[in-house]
Order: structure tokens, then sequence, then C-alpha cells
């Protein structure tokens, strides 16, 4: 079965919709790009669950520690005798944010922390998922 449309002359002009379907578009892309984008890290991890979540500040180091005790600082991976090269000039005083996974045995997220306090680090902070259901306080 067909269907006719008739365009009346004499009713309203309705705008086409495209040129608004484009600025829609046009804005989401802004929006993504624009956006606050997350550093990745070197490699996957997934962190130990928490009840409570903290903010980011700009100028965390960001350490990842891998399930196999491996470390990324930004683009760099190595052990834990790699951990002094890896961390930028100015650690004194920045405070770094240990992403661990899981996984990974709590006595190499220690020799992580005697590491960095030996580096003279002294703010050090383990980051956890937020649990399933809780809500942040």
């Amino acid at each position: 079965m067909k269907r006719r449309i008739v365009i009346s002359e004499d009713g309203p002009v309705q705008e086409p919709m495209l040129p608004l379907i484009n600025i829609v578009f046009l804005l989401l892309i802004f929006f993504m790009i624009a956006g606050s984008l997350q550093k990745l890290g070197p490699f996957e991890v997934n962190p130990p669950a928490s009840q409570a979540a903290a903010a980011d500040p700009e100028n965390t180091i960001v350490l990842w520690l891998s399930q196999g005790a491996e470390i990324g600082i930004n683009d760099q991976k190595g052990g834990l005798e790699r951990l002094s090269s890896m961390l930028p000039e100015d650690y004194i005083g920045r405070p770094v944010e240990i992403r661990a996974d899981r996984a990974t045995e709590g006595a190499k997220v220690v020799a992580v922390l005697k590491r960095l306090q030996e580096l003279g680090v002294d703010k050090v902070q383990l980051m956890t998922a937020m649990e399933p259901g809780q809500e942040q306080q």
C-alpha cells in the first residue's frame, strides 16, 4: 500500500531537520574531544574494590603496578630496580598514586611503597575501584 504525501501550498512551511542534526552531532563530537580524558596506563590493571573515592589532582604521578609486579609510569615500563629512572625529575613533593591490580601480592605493593619511601616520596595513595552499588560519600 503506497501513501502519498500531499504538501499544501497554504500551510506553514516546515524547516528541514538535516542542519539541526548536523549541529547536534558536531556538538557531540566537540564535547567528546574537549571533555576531561583520563590518561591510560602502559598496561591494564583491575584495582581492588573500595567504598569511597578521592579526587585526582593535576600534579599527581600515576604509578601502575601489574599482577606480575611490573611497574609503569607514563609510557615507561620496568621492574622495581628501574623505578628511580622512571619517575619524573620533579617528583619530590608530588603525590604518587598507585594503581595496582587486585591480584597483585601485598608483599609486592609493600616493596614498591618501601622503594618510594627510600626515594623521598612522602605522599602515596593506593587507588581502588568503587564497589558496584555503593554510593560515593
